[in-house]
C-alpha cells in the first residue's frame, strides 16, 4: 500500500507527552504515531470480533424469538428517569 504525507499542526505539551510514551516504548516518535494511527484506523474500520459475535448471537435469539424487551415507560419509571 503505498503511503501518504501529511503534515500535522500538534500542541507542545501534547508532543512532549508522546515523545515520552515513545521512549518508554523504546520506539520513534515517528513509529509511536504510525502505529497509533493505523490501529485507531483499523479499530474504527471494522466492528471487533467480540462485537460481531455478540451481535450474531443476539440475531439468534431474535429469530428465535428469545428477546424480551421493555416498553419505554417501563424503563423510565424503574430508573427514575
Amino acid at each position: 500500500m503505498e503511503k501518504v504525507r501529511k503534515l500535522i499542526d500538534i500542541e507542545e505539551d501534547v508532543l512532549n507527552i508522546l515523545e515520552q510514551e515513545a521512549k518508554k516504548q523504546k520506539r520513534s516518535l515517528k513509529n509511536l504515531l504510525e502505529y497509533t494511527i493505523e490501529e485507531t484506523a483499523r479499530k474504527l474500520e471494522s466492528p471487533s470480533a467480540e462485537y460481531q459475535t455478540m451481535m450474531d448471537d443476539m440475531l439468534q435469539r431474535l429469530e428465535k424469538d428469545e428477546v424480551n424487551f421493555s416498553p419505554i415507560e417501563e424503563i423510565k419509571k424503574k430508573y427514575d428517569l
